[in-house]
C-alpha cells in the first residue's frame, strides 16, 4: 500500500467518476494554489465524450470526457487515483472496471452514501486483493497538503483553501469517519496556528474503509507527522484496536481524541445518530465506555469539545 512519503515525492493524477463540478473544481484549485504546474485531474468518466470547462487559475481549461476506461491514457510514473462521485448503486460497478482495466491506481475515495452492504464488503475484498488505499463510501476523501486532494475535503471554495493552508506543509494528521467533522478539525487546526501533514476521513456507512488501524499506521509511518487529532463516536469497536496497536508499540505518536455521543447514556435504549453505525448497541460501544478505556490506555482524551482547539496548541 502506498505510503504519505510516496504522495508528497511522487506526481499524483487523478481520474474522476462522474462530472461533479464543485468538487472537480476544487481540486484544480487547489493544484493551482499549490504551485503544480498542470492539474492532477487527467479525465472524468461518464456517459459521452467530448470536453467539460474548468478554470486553472483565472485561465479556462477543458478536461476530457471519457466513456470508457481503456480511452485513458495515465503517466506510467505518477500515483493513479480515482475518485468516485457516482450513486451508491453504481459505486461497486463502476470502481471495479475501472480497477481492472486500468494499471498503477494506487487507491481512490467513495463519495456516495447508502453503498448497499453487500457491495462495500465486495470493495474491501477488492482493495485487499490490488493493495489499493481505498477510502470510503461516504467519505469527503483524503488531503495531504503541497501534494493531493481527493474529494471535497477542507472545503470546496479557494477562500476555504487559503484560510486553512493546504499549500503548506505541517506535522499534525487529522483522523475520522465523520466528514463534517474532519473539515471541522482541519478549521480547528488552523485556528490553533498549526498545519497539517494529512487529513483523511474514512467515511460514515456501516463498513468504511480502510480499517481504522490502516489510517493510523499511515500517519505513524510518516516522519513528517508528529501527533496525530482522532475523532470518533459512539458505536462499532475500532478504539480498542486502537488500543492494540498502542500496546504493541505500533502507534507511538501522540493522539489527541474526542470521542461524541455520551448524552446516549441518558436513554434507556442508545439512540440511532447521524452515521450508520453510530448507535451503541453494547456497553463497550459506548462513547463514555471508548473515552475511558482510550484515557487508560495512554490516549489524551478530552470530555469537551470545546478542550480540542487547547489541546492542539500543545501538540
Amino acid at each position: 500500500m502506498i505510503s504519505l512519503k510516496q504522495i508528497r515525492n511522487t506526481n499524483n493524477q487523478i481520474i474522476v467518476l462522474g462530472n461533479h463540478s464543485p468538487i472537480i473544481q476544487s481540486i484544480l484549485d487547489f493544484d493551482y494554489l499549490c504551485g503544480q504546474k498542470k492539474p492532477s485531474v487527467i479525465g472524468i468518466m461518464g456517459n459521452g465524450r467530448g470536453k467539460a470547462k474548468y478554470f486553472w487559475g483565472r485561465q479556462e481549461i477543458l478536461l476530457t470526457l471519457f466513456s470508457q476506461p481503456q480511452e485513458l491514457q495515465p503517466d506510467a510514473k505518477s500515483n493513479l487515483w480515482f475518485l468516485n462521485l457516482l450513486s451508491g448503486r453504481r459505486t461497486l460497478t463502476s470502481s471495479h472496471d475501472l480497477i481492472t482495466s486500468v494499471k498503477n491506481i494506487v487507491g481512490g475515495s467513495l463519495f456516495a452514501e447508502n453503498v448497499p452492504e453487500v457491495h462495500a464488503q465486495a470493495l474491501s475484498d477488492l482493495a485487499q486483493k490490488h493493495d489499493l488505499l481505498l477510502i470510503g463510501s461516504a467519505s469527503v476523501g483524503m488531503v495531504v497538503p503541497g501534494s493531493l486532494k481527493l474529494g471535497p475535503i477542507a472545503g470546496i471554495t479557494p477562500e476555504q483553501l487559503i484560510n486553512v493552508k493546504l499549500s503548506e506543509p505541517g506535522t499534525l494528521a487529522i483522523i475520522s469517519a465523520s466528514g463534517g467533522m474532519t473539515n471541522e478539525l482541519i478549521n480547528l487546526v488552523s485556528q490553533a496556528g498549526k498545519n497539517l501533514s494529512f487529513a483523511f476521513s474514512t467515511g460514515g456507512d456501516r463498513f468504511p474503509q480502510p480499517e481504522i488501524t490502516i489510517a493510523f499506521t499511515l500517519a505513524e509511518n510518516d516522519p513528517q507527522t508528529a501527533a496525530i487529532i482522532y475523532y470518533g463516536e459512539l458505536g462499532g469497536t475500532e478504539e480498542y484496536e486502537l488500543i492494540k496497536l498502542k500496546q504493541q508499540g505500533k502507534l507511538t505518536k501522540p493522539v489527541l481524541v474526542h470521542i461524541s455521543g455520551t448524552v446516549a447514556d441518558l436513554f434507556a435504549q442508545s439512540p440511532q445518530f447521524g452515521h450508520a453505525k453510530a448507535k451503541a448497541e453494547t456497553e463497550l460501544e459506548k462513547a463514555s465506555a471508548k473515552r475511558q478505556a482510550l484515557k487508560a490506555a495512554g490516549f489524551l482524551v478530552t470530555e469537551k469539545f470545546s478542550d480540542l482547539l487547547k489541546l492542539t496548541k500543545q501538540l
